[in-house]
């Protein structure tokens, strides 16, 4: 998945903030559905893998970009 090409396809009809609400499945079938909260670009990070965080109502997640199998507007 291309995490990057994905969030500029949600905004194309989306506003990117902390009110959209996001699916995301899991390469190992985990999913978890919550707010979106932010990107960070490969360069950035540690290792150098794009992530995006996602807020449910108990945990704060980061999911790389080889943990998402694929990203759903709900």
């Amino acid at each position: 998945m291309n995490l990057v090409e994905e969030l500029r396809g949600i905004m194309k009809s989306k506003n990117l903030d902390r009110e959209l609400k996001l699916k995301v499945t899991c390469t190992n079938g985990k999913i978890i559905e919550g707010t979106y909260e932010s990107y960070t670009q490969a360069l950035d990070n540690e290792p150098e893998i794009a992530s995006i965080g996602i807020k449910t109502k108990d945990i704060n997640y980061e999911l790389y970009e080889n943990e998402i199998e694929s990203l759903e507007v709900i």
